[in-house]
């Protein structure tokens, strides 16, 4: 932990690596942009049964958006469009 707050991250301590499930695509805190503060909070509501429900979703909204745009979203529509699924 201490290598990522020299590099300038906040670092946080989610648990073993038997609840790094907590932290796949579908889970509240993938790909939220969440504060240091926010991240234990969103770890211990995970739901791991609802992973991959909440993982589709995030992926046809993204393939929704390259259909309309032909383009790929930027970080802050990922951001966003996460936080309203998972949050």
């Amino acid at each position: 932990m201490a290598l990522v707050d020299d590099t300038g991250f906040d670092a946080v301590d989610a648990g073993p690596l038997s609840e790094s499930w907590r932290q796949q695509p579908g889970a509240p805190v993938y790909c939220t942009d969440l504060t240091a503060g926010e991240v234990p909070d969103a770890l211990a509501v995970a739901e791991r049964s609802r992973l991959p429900k909440r993982r589709d979703l995030s992926v046809a909204g993204v393939q929704e958006r390259l259909g309309d745009t032909k383009s790929n979203p930027d970080a802050d529509f990922l951001v966003c469009l996460n936080r309203a699924l998972f949050l």
